[in-house]
């Protein structure tokens, strides 16, 4: 048993019985979830100050629609170099370097005063933000056995809707009392805050002096199957020439492919939501806001639950890989039925319940996705190239479905075409990760 200590037996530590010691490891995604939500933070401030922007200095909508839209087709490109980085140079450094760049940044736009200067803002932005999910689950890995990952993982991934939630109303209090330049500063300046604890207690476990032996143990015992000890896994270092290799393999783009479709189908949400239950479903504007929380109050049980529910499967015996794609692929399957339902509805109510469900079933979907690059490659060297990969993949998904979604609203005079595709997608999502994506990455 390589990855156990020298003198530890086999079966010292029993592999469902927590530690009795301090839980370092729980602390540990307690600061996950804090750059999670910060890193939410930061990326939805702009919209909720938009309105003041525009007015102080005399945009349209159109500029600004170009300064929201600047964010994100960086953030996907940049996530393929971000997730090497990841794994050639390190997690605490790139975090670290990422946290404190996407700060400044943030603090420094409430300093823009022109559109160019916000575009510029926005683009560093997602230059910065693309590190912190490899990052993160690059460090989840370390520090968690198998059977916990998934759990672990959905903690903060839930930080993103935490994130969503809070940003508006904690953005307008900031604005209302201090101004949207404000705003900015002290947004951006929470993540200096996180990045002092990040800094102070991030190591990787068999480095850790707060960390018991019976913890270090009892992370090890579920990676039983490595061919490597700890310490050769942390000084391997990814090559250029071994990420593009990456490519060359149909798991690969079977992720790629699938979380293409299902944030697709996420940003659908978050862009036209609000505008169907108003256009389509004829709620009233003070209505609509309710309504259109909903989903995503439901997306934050249904982002924790899926990662139990993967867990629970792997604790019964099913392989590692199948355990997360199967929970996605039922997930996604899930997610289209409602949706393609709900593109026929004309009753308010229902449609709501549906898009409400649909979010739910999307949701179980968000911490397996994100854990299964920690499963599908054969060595742990990969694990943020291949994660950082499929979100490349997702995130040009979520770029071209408020663009899509709109054409296809304006083109045939509502949201009935549009749901089906966006239902469609899903259904694409769940063959990828429920057929297709059969076998882990040889590297």
């Amino acid at each position: 048993m390589e990855n156990m200590s020298p003198g530890v037996e086999v079966g010292a530590v029993d592999i469902l019985r927590r530690p009795r010691a301090k839980n370092v490891r729980w602390v540990i995604v307690a600061v996950l979830t804090l750059l999670s939500i910060v890193n939410y933070l930061d990326r939805g401030n702009l919209s909720v100050s938009a309105p003041l922007i525009m007015k102080d200095l005399h945009m349209n909508s159109a500029e600004m629609g170009v300064i929201l839209s600047s964010f994100v087709w960086p953030y996907a490109i940049m996530n393929l170099p971000s997730g090497w980085a990841v794994d050639r140079f390190g997690t605490k450094v790139m975090m670290s370097i990422a946290v404190g760049f996407w700060s400044i940044v943030s603090v420094a736009t409430g300093f823009m005063r022109t559109m160019t200067s916000f575009i510029i803002a926005r683009v560093l932005l997602g230059v910065g933000e693309s590190a912190m999910f490899p990052a993160a689950i690059k460090a989840t890995n370390a520090w968690f056995p198998e059977h916990e990952r998934g759990f672990a993982t959905s903690i903060f991934i839930a930080g993103t809707q935490v994130g969503l939630a809070i940003s508006a109303p904690l953005s307008t209090a900031l604005m209302l009392a201090f101004g949207w330049p404000a705003m900015f500063v002290i947004i951006g300046s929470i993540g200096f805050l996180v990045l002092i604890g990040w800094g102070i207690l991030y190591k990787e476990p068999h480095r850790h002096k707060w960390l018991s032996q019976e913890e270090l143990q009892y992370i090890r015992s579920a990676a039983l199957n490595s061919v490597k000890s700890e310490s050769k896994q942390a000084e391997a270092k990814v090559t250029w020439a071994q990420w593009i290799q990456l490519f060359k393999y149909l798991p690969t783009w079977a992720m790629i492919i699938g979380d293409f479709a299902l944030q697709y189908l996420f940003w659908f949400y978050i862009a036209w939501l609000p505008t169907y239950l108003e256009k389509s479903q004829h709620f009233s504007i003070s209505k609509t806001g309710f309504y259109a929380s909903l989903p995503f109050i439901a997306g934050t049980l249904g982002v924790l639950l899926g990662g139990k529910i993967s867990d629970w499967l792997i604790a019964r015996g099913m392989s590692r890989l199948n355990g997360r794609r199967y929970t996605i692929a039922l997930g996604a399957l899930l997610t289209a039925v409602a949706l393609l339902i709900t593109a026929f509805v004309h009753n308010p109510g229902l449609a709501v319940t549906l898009l409400t469900l649909g979010m739910f079933t999307y949701s179980l979907c968000s911490a397996p996705i994100w854990t299964l690059a920690m499963d599908v490659v054969e060595s742990s060297t990969f694990i943020a190239s291949i994660g950082s990969i499929q979100n490349f993949g997702g995130f040009l998904g979520g770029a071209l479905a408020p663009i899509v979604t709109g054409v296809l609203a304006a083109s045939f005079g509502g949201f009935t075409i549009a749901l089906v595709v966006t239902g469609i997608l899903a259904l694409i999502s769940a063959i990828m990760y429920g057929t297709v994506l059969k076998r882990t990455i040889p590297v």
